[in-house]
């Protein structure tokens, strides 16, 4: 065969092999676009190696068709898909939700367009301020606000003369977070609004983003003052930092009103009068809640607060256990743990602010009463609530802060665990580290292991980790539906059953899941997108917009 034969025989062949896997790819597509989604996927699999454009069209066809539902589970599961890409593809999804008659989708939507800054985005967020709820608009001017849009004082101001006056104390912090010149024209009428409500969360948002030009201002407010005022005028003077108006906050230091009298003694004490901390000491000794809240700021309060977390008074004793913690204190460590670890009379926090809504202490409340108190109880706070305690013991000393964890771990606390794992993971110490794999192994908690093995796959630990998740993922995809919204509601149920204690329920699995694939998902290597893929089209349908979704972040 002549040599010139051989080349155009070999020019054929290279042609009809990539003719061949063109017509493969728009057939995949073709599938995708039809809702053949096993099948495409299926199709896709007979390629020995993965093709990142392939598998990123095929997702967004998955997202776009999926946004166009009928059903609203499906619908909001695209967006969270969206969002979890992370994309600037994905935005034009987003859109779609944006442009939905639920509420809900709205708002998932405009949370993942709010993390992109580009041209598209500041228009989607004026769209958004024209929606028929008052909840996605109020959502979108604070995005316009943090963004200094160049027509969010048009657009707020707006939404503002459109709304009932009992709204109006939402915007004084809009404006101040633009923090322009025109804004704090609006700032400056604000401070003299009829409704105290205004008034006080405007003297606030103007400590609270730095707007020293207005001190003037604020410092002429105290004359006529009301009690929230006056609280949130010595908060405001102390916070940035204005020693000139001490002779006025010196009055307020003697006030019979306590909150005002704490409130003054405090900020006095930041503006650098040491004596003022007896005034502190005092009103905690009298059991004052916001007294001893504020003593976490106070040096040398630490053994008055170790002895007040000997109380028979849980309020009184709850709060200075954090305040001892926020102090550093390891002696806070027992009396913490006494309050993070459930049992059968299992309480409920949440937070209650003074008038001036400058302090705050923690509410302890049975969970049953407050139950029955206000069916609206959200089990979340007293679980965020938890959660910052325990960001406050990392700043303890390693070995107490290890100790606080193998309690949580010893105790099965596992609403704790994610948030735990995460710190652990921060600290990343050798300790650390020979805690996560003790508990990888031989916790009695199924989710405790899972989130163990996880923590270590994300650590880059030598171990079967990626294989441990690839087996649970595989036992996991018969789960009705991903939940976007956790809740304990499963779980306060499952407590009656002793043989479900160590069952994980369907919120616990839905968070962990997400966290197994996100993790799969940075690797972006071969194996992890096989298995991402592999899930997809084995997985409940409805899960699997969440999936496509990771898959395009992992083949960014």
């Amino acid at each position: 065969m002549g040599l010139f034969k051989k080349f155009l025989i070999f020019n054929i062949l290279v042609a009809s092999i990539i003719f061949s896997n063109e017509l493969d790819s728009r057939h995949i597509l073709y599938l995708m676009h039809s809702n053949e989604i096993e099948k495409a996927f299926l199709e896709y699999q007979k390629n020995k190696s993965h093709d990142f454009e392939i598998l990123q069209k095929m997702s967004l066809i998955l997202l776009k068709n999926g946004a166009k539902s009928s059903d609203l589970e499906i619908q909001q599961m695209c967006m969270f898909g969206a969002g979890l890409a992370a994309s600037s593809s994905s935005i034009d999804i987003l859109e779609l939700g944006l442009n939905s008659s639920v509420m809900q989708t709205q708002l998932v939507s405009l949370h993942f367009l709010s993390m992109y800054q580009d041209d598209k985005t500041d228009k989607l967020l004026t769209k958004a301020m024209g929606s028929d709820f008052l909840p996605t608009r109020l959502e979108a001017a604070y995005h316009m606000a943090k963004r200094k849009h160049p027509h969010a004082i048009g657009q707020i101001e707006s939404l503002m003369f459109r709304l009932p006056a009992f709204l109006k104390p939402y915007f004084p912090s809009l404006f101040a977070l633009i923090g322009t010149t025109e804004s704090n024209k609006y700032i400056k009428k604000f401070l003299n609004d009829p409704n105290p409500d205004v008034r006080i969360e405007t003297i606030l948002s103007i400590a609270n983003f730095s707007l020293d030009d207005l001190l003037p201002f604020l410092r002429k407010k105290f004359a006529n003052a009301t009690i929230g005022e006056k609280e949130a005028l010595t908060y405001a003077i102390s916070t940035l930092k204005d020693s000139s108006a001490n002779d006025a906050i010196e009055k307020l230091a003697v006030s019979p009103v306590e909150n005002v009298k704490i409130s003054a003694a405090r900020s006095l004490y930041l503006l650098g009068i040491e004596s003022k901390k007896d005034v502190l000491i005092d009103m905690a000794k009298q059991n004052n809640l916001f007294a001893i809240s504020n003593l976490q700021i106070v040096n040398g309060s630490e053994d008055f607060l170790y002895s007040l977390t000997k109380s028979n008074n849980k309020q009184v004793k709850f709060n200075a256990a954090i305040s001892l913690l926020k102090r550093k204190d390891f002696r806070s460590v027992d009396p913490i743990l006494e309050f993070l670890i459930s049992d059968q009379n299992d309480l409920a926090f949440e937070p209650f602010f003074s008038v001036g809504r400058t302090m705050m202490y923690f509410k302890i409340v049975p969970a049953a009463l407050h139950r029955m108190k206000d069916a609206r109880f959200d089990p979340s706070i007293t679980l965020s609530i938890k959660e910052s305690i325990l960001k406050d013991a990392l700043e303890l000393k390693e070995d107490d802060f290890l100790f606080i964890a193998k309690t949580i771990f010893d105790k099965n606390q596992n609403d704790l665990v994610p948030m735990l794992i995460s710190l652990l993971e921060n600290l990343g110490s050798e300790k650390a580290i020979e805690l996560i794999k003790a508990n990888s192994l031989h916790s009695k908690s199924t989710l405790i292991r899972d989130y163990c093995n996880l923590s270590l796959y994300r650590l880059k630990q030598d171990g079967p980790y990626e294989e441990y998740i690839a087996n649970w993922i595989k036992k996991q995809n018969h789960l009705d539906i991903i939940k976007i919204n956790i809740s304990n509601s499963d779980k306060e149920k499952s407590k009656s059953n002793v043989s479900n204690i160590y069952t994980l329920t369907k919120e616990e699995s839905s968070r962990l899941l997400i966290d197994m694939y996100t993790a799969l998902a940075s690797k972006q290597n071969e194996q992890s997108l096989s298995i991402i893929v592999d899930s997809i089209r084995k997985t409940n349908p409805k899960n699997r917009y969440a999936l496509a979704g990771i898959l395009i972040r992992a083949t960014e």
